[in-house]
């Protein structure tokens, strides 16, 4: 690009920037004509509101942020009214408040009390919602693209016009391609039953037999936990309050104090009781500040530490032989022919009932030590944890002999030299661990964003069980604690006679390769349209030039709903304005307490946004589903759909409890935290901790070939970072291992432009240390170029001894628009492995130079 070409796209960026934060309206980017909200806030004022939202994390209390514009304090009056709101973010905390509601403008928040006060708090982040409804760039109206994808260039037009337009262009493409042509892409930006993820989009995708691809952000983690306690991909973790229980806490690649403080007043309330906390990670974090111990670690290789500590404590005989004993599957007899487990079916079928299925459960032999033979783990009066045998004709192991088989290639000495810890070091802390009575991993989706990493927190499993650190008070894993209630979904989403399909089986993020290829493993596979929400792909996606390459240029059509343009909105046909989360009712259950929420209605919806729930019946009728989305269904009819299963009746939880009481426990019992193991068994097979995994299934099954894979995945093992290790020959070309730390100013890419917290993080910036900056030639505050093969970011280096050298980070969630040139997501791997289908983020190389305008 020319020198006058950069700059002029940096005046474009300028433009756009001063757009996003209401001080030059541009009819072009946004027709809807959003009149500038004063600002509402001084920054002193702000950082009062910090100082006092730091308070009540350190001390708990109530704390509140009131929006009101100057020119209107003093002539607001009439009746004040108060709701119950829930912050539906996906940071998982769910944090309560007051809404206080005057002449129909919500102008204050005040965080409202859990019945178990330790959860009651917020962050600034919901305390600045109010921001985001009033944001001055809010989309009003329902915009037609214009001009070309990306220009800015919209017309504002009816909803009647938009929803024709949208149901005409979707069924022209359904009948050219096929409904699974159409793309239902939802993620997790609103969390919520009836107007949120959970929306009934969901049923217009089913009775369509559309594509509704899997979410494959953060799913890493729980694939590789799920192959030692069964808990799936997301119900892993113990309730937070379990760490009062806890003689450690090892926060494990994640940074609480920013990204989760409702989880880290727990384990500050346990360390003043005497808890140990020690934060493993590659950043010396604001957690690792707060810590008894930091241990740094190189980026990718947590998995052979925890190995390496195991096969240690084994040889060292400090493992916990009674939990074994009782509690895994460290007995059960493996065959060697076919790696399958000797089971009572292995000799003689099952009973069946007339539908084929088994009207028994399949038991498992074991070798009983005193019989001097193998028999049925009930009938067993001493089962032998290690040994191999035979048993008529069948050679076996057992489960437990062949996972310390495996562990013995994993030594303190390599553990070393990967992870850059002294061999002392982890000696010591590996005995320190197996001595402890009751050990917590503290874990969100650090260890995830890597390609191998589902095989970390396998490991990091295999590592408990090993110690006995789970199913019992203060030990196992907490950090994303989901609870053990659900309601019926399915109601909503397939509930109705016209249900034909989800196809929730393919991956999003092979999305680009399908759109590009038009095919997914070999087989044709039409994609050509797109409905969004609560989703911003293009933000999101890892190699987000991916999305500019072989996706748009495939995308015939595409509509997206949200309250703001974002970078996906800004590449849209058709943009939907939604309503925020305190214009609607909703049902949403929690993530990190044990309570599902009611959100009362405060406000009308703004403008002319609608509720997601409103938009799906719109476009669901006008496409022919009328008998699916019947006219005048509302809120109500939605979520009683919720509790018509079994456990909701079971539980006595109906929609009208929760316009009562607002709040319900639906896991456990008030004061006795959940404890995975201890308070329902483990959801495996047998109801015990898996050292082998005789099936190794992955995921999602959308036809991969894993038949090389196979037979070396029924045991934990270590793989290198695909692309973030030393041994790469790309690590001579590109150095630095690319992290991308969440902020405690945004969730993923939500409140990227909110004024109040732009005031305290006003831009992006490149993280080094200060070894990396000199050996470049570059001072702190000077504009950088992150670059790699995949493309580039340019904006202003910070350089912090935080970050360890070799490491480069960009905090996430900036818009394209908010860089000089480029976005960190041009940087990321978009490489998955077929097992977990997760997103690697952090598995990613790149370099950084001065910026020289060319």
């Amino acid at each position: 690009m020319s020198r006058e070409g950069v700059k002029e796209r940096q005046r474009q960026r300028q433009r756009q920037r001063q757009m996003m934060s209401g001080r030059l309206p541009s009819k072009e980017e946004t027709p809807a004509g959003t009149a500038a909200v004063e600002r509402r806030l001084s920054r002193r004022g702000f950082l009062k509101v910090t100082a006092a939202a730091a308070g009540v994390a350190a001390a708990g209390g109530s704390i509140g942020c009131s929006v009101v514009p100057q020119s209107q304090t003093g002539q607001m009056g009439g009746q004040i009214e108060t709701y119950n709101c829930i912050c539906r973010s996906n940071c998982m905390f769910s944090c309560r408040y007051t809404g206080f509601v005057r002449e129909g403008r919500l102008f204050k928040l005040e965080v409202a009390d859990y019945p178990e006060p330790g959860y009651t708090s917020s962050c600034l982040k919901g305390l600045s919602y109010l921001e985001r409804i009033y944001s001055p760039t809010r989309i009003k109206h329902p915009l037609r693209r214009v001009g070309d994808r990306g220009a800015g260039q919209w017309e504002q037009i009816s909803w009647e016009e938009a929803i024709a337009e949208a149901a005409d262009r979707l069924k022209e493409i359904a009948e050219k391609h096929g409904p699974k042509a159409i793309v239902f892409d939802s993620c997790s930006g609103c969390y919520g039953y009836i107007n949120g993820i959970y929306n009934p989009l969901g049923r217009l995708s089913g009775v369509l037999g559309a594509t509704k691809p899997a979410v494959c952000y953060d799913y890493a983690a729980g694939h590789g936990i799920n192959r030692v306690l069964g808990t799936g991909d997301w119900a892993y973790c113990n309730e937070p309050s379990s760490v009062l229980d806890s003689s450690m806490v090892i926060v494990w690649g994640t940074n609480p104090v920013f990204t989760a403080p409702h989880n880290w007043r727990w384990i500050q309330r346990a360390k003043s009781q005497g808890t140990k906390v020690v934060t493993i990670d590659p950043i010396k974090s604001a957690t690792a500040h707060k810590s008894d111990e930091y241990i740094q670690i190189t980026p990718g290789n947590d998995g052979y530490l925890a190995l390496a500590m195991a096969n240690y404590l084994i040889g060292k005989d400090l493992i916990d032989h009674d939990f074994l004993a009782e509690k895994s599957t460290g007995a059960f007899l493996v065959k060697q022919e076919d790696g399958l487990l000797l089971r009572k079916s292995t000799f003689s079928p099952l009973a069946l009932d007339e539908s084929g299925k088994p009207v028994e459960k399949d038991r498992f032999y074991v070798w009983d030590e005193q019989q001097g033979t193998a028999v049925l783990l009930e009938d067993a009066q001493k089962p032998s944890m290690e040994g191999s045998f035979e048993y008529q004709g069948i050679k076996v192991d057992t489960s437990y002999t062949l996972l310390k088989r495996q562990l013995q290639q994993y030594t303190i000495a390599e553990a070393s030299t990967l992870c850059g810890i002294s061999e002392e070091k982890i000696r010591s802390f590996a005995e320190e661990l197996a001595s402890q009575k009751a050990v917590s991993v503290n874990i969100t989706y650090g260890l995830d964003h890597y390609v191998n990493g589902y095989l970390t927190t396998w490991a990091i499993a295999i590592l408990l069980a090993l110690t006995g650190n789970l199913a019992k008070p203060g030990a196992g894993f907490t950090g994303v604690f989901t609870t053990a209630y659900s309601p019926n979904i399915t109601a909503i989403w397939a509930g109705s006679p016209e249900f034909k399909a989800l196809n929730s089986q393919v991956p999003s993020g092979l999305l680009h390769t399908i759109f590009d290829k038009q095919e997914l493993e070999g087989k044709p596979y039409p994609m050509k349209a797109i409905i969004s929400y609560s989703s911003n792909p293009i933000s999101n996606y890892a190699g987000q030039n991916n999305f500019f390459d072989k996706i748009l240029p495939n995308l015939d059509y595409w509509v997206y709903l949200d309250m703001e343009l974002t970078d996906s909105a800004r590449y849209a046909d058709l943009v939907l304005p939604v309503s925020s989360w305190y214009e609607s009712e909703d049902i949403r259950v929690s993530y990190n307490n044990p309570y599902s929420i009611y959100q009362e209605k405060a406000i009308e919806p703004l403008y002319e946004s609608k509720p997601d729930s409103e938009i799906a019946g719109l476009l669901g009728r006008a496409m022919g589903f009328q008998e699916s989305f019947p006219e005048g269904f509302g809120f109500d009819e939605w979520a009683n759909l919720l509790f018509t299963d079994a456990v909701s009746k079971s539980k006595g939880i109906t929609l009208e409890r929760f316009k009562s009481e607002k709040v319900i426990q639906t896991t456990g019992e008030p004061g006795v935290s959940w404890i995975r193991g201890l308070s329902a068994p483990f959801p495996s097979e047998s109801g015990k901790v898996q050292l082998y995994t005789e099936n190794p299934t992955p995921r999602l099954n959308y036809g991969q070939d894993l038949s090389a894979r196979f037979p070396h995945e029924h045991l934990v093992y270590y793989r290198a970072p695909h692309e973030a290790s030393k041994d790469n020959p790309l690590y001579q070309k590109y150095p630095l291992v690319f992290l991308q730390e969440h902020s405690r100013f945004r969730v993923h890419t939500q409140w990227f432009n909110t004024p109040m917290l732009k005031e305290l993080d006003p831009e992006p910036l490149a993280k080094v240390n200060s070894i990396d900056a000199k050996a470049r030639g570059v001072a702190d505050g000077d504009i950088v170029e992150v670059f790699n093969d995949r493309g580039h970011a340019v904006l202003k280096c910070l350089i912090d001894e935080s970050i360890a050298p070799g490491i480069l980070s960009i905090p996430k969630g900036w818009q394209r628009e908010q860089f000089i040139d480029g976005c960190f997501q041009e940087l990321t791997n978009p490489e998955m492995d077929p097992y977990a289908s997760a997103f690697s983020y952090y598995d990613s190389l790149v370099d950084f130079r001065k910026y020289k305008e060319v």
